[in-house]
Parts: C-alpha cells; sequence; structure tokens
C-alpha cells in the first residue's frame, strides 16, 4: 500500500478530500498565522511563525542581559563612589570590607560573563 497519497473519504456518494486545506474564518484566533493573507494557514506559515516568535524571545533575553550588566556596572561605580563619600565612616568600610570584595566580584563577574557571551557569539 503507499500511504503518501492523498486519503479520499466517501461520505453518503459525496467524494471528499481530507488534505484540502481548512480556510480560515475572518475572526479566528487562527488568522494571525496567515502570512498571505490568502485564508488559509499553512504548515509553513506556522513554521515561519514558530520561528518569529523565537527570534522575539532570544532578542528579550539579549536586551535583559544587557540590561543586568549595565546595572551591575553602575552599581560598582555608585557604591564606590558612596564609599568615598564623607559621611561614610572608615571604620564602617573596614567592618564591611569582606562583604564588599564579594559585592565587587559579584558584579564584575555578571559584567565580564555578558560581554565574554557577546564576543563569542559575535565570533559564531
Amino acid at each position: 500500500m503507499d500511504y503518501d497519497l492523498p486519503i479520499i473519504v466517501c461520505l453518503r456518494n459525496k467524494v471528499v478530500d481530507c488534505m484540502t486545506p481548512k480556510k480560515l474564518e475572518p475572526s479566528s484566533k487562527y488568522a494571525k498565522y496567515d502570512l498571505d493573507g490568502d485564508g488559509t494557514v499553512t504548515d509553513e506559515e506556522l513554521e515561519r511563525h514558530q520561528q518569529l516568535v523565537e527570534l522575539e524571545l532570544r532578542e528579550e533575553k539579549a536586551d535583559s542581559q544587557k540590561h543586568m550588566a549595565w546595572v551591575a556596572m553602575a552599581s560598582m561605580v555608585l557604591f564606590s563612589i558612596f564609599l568615598m563619600l564623607p559621611i561614610m565612616p572608615d571604620s564602617r568600610v573596614n567592618a564591611l570590607s569582606d562583604l564588599l570584595g564579594l559585592f565587587y566580584i559579584a558584579q564584575a563577574s555578571v559584567c565580564g560573563a555578558y560581554f565574554g557571551a557577546t564576543a563569542y557569539m559575535s565570533r559564531k
């Protein structure tokens, strides 16, 4: 038997080809997937829509990572400026020195991971 042929169904002396595309109603929730506007959603159009969604998600992820890196850099700069102000006593800075070291390492690693991943992806 050859299964690649379209399936034909007979219903009360009416021949129906099961491989005909389904026409969409104008207010259908699937109408947004119809890219060429012919009223039929094909597999290619669904695949194209899926590719566009994946691309948008990748762009959102990249934007979020960029924002995290910039916030990490800004927090390191602002925190350093705050520590140098005369309102911050030296005794408090000395007491927090271990914690401050961890803070700078964590923020610098966020920035480094972002810039490293960006450089690696640009060479790919």
